[in-house]
């Protein structure tokens, strides 16, 4: 068991980047030699990433496209939140992350299960928590 975040995915799935480490886990996934689970805000996070891509000009229309199809097919489930705002605020604040980026990593930490990202805060907490994570960051 993996959890996602939407940088992983997009490290993956968007053309201009990649990864090693990332790519090898996603595709794992894909081929569903593993399993995944993601925060609820993951394909919201992935849809708003390929939109500004293409609203930018990083991507054409063809992509984009290629892009949507990648997500709507990518075998994850997706996991709701299961603390009390207030609660869920202070932890997050607590490592330095956004509400969003903290979704991923306290899934992660409830799974126990290594996180896989390419999202430097979230990279740092991982190691301030001494939780594993996938990453191709330094």
């Amino acid at each position: 068991m993996l959890v996602v975040d939407a940088s992983a995915f997009a490290s993956w799935a968007f053309p201009d980047e990649g990864s090693d480490r990332v790519t090898q886990a996603l595709i794992r996934i894909m081929t569903e030699e593993e399993s995944a689970t993601s925060a609820a805000i993951f394909p919201l996070e992935a849809l708003h990433a390929a939109g500004r891509a293409l609203m930018r000009g990083r991507f054409t229309p063809a992509v984009h496209q290629h892009v949507l199809r990648l997500l709507s097919r990518f075998p994850v489930a997706l996991a709701p939140m299961r603390l009390s705002p207030l609660e869920f605020w202070t932890w997050a604040e607590s490592l330095q992350l956004s509400a969003y980026d903290a979704s991923y990593l306290k899934l992660a930490v409830d799974l126990k299960a290594p996180l896989v990202t390419m999202d430097r805060a979230l990279h740092r907490a991982c190691l301030q928590l001494d939780h594993p994570v996938i990453t191709d960051l330094a």
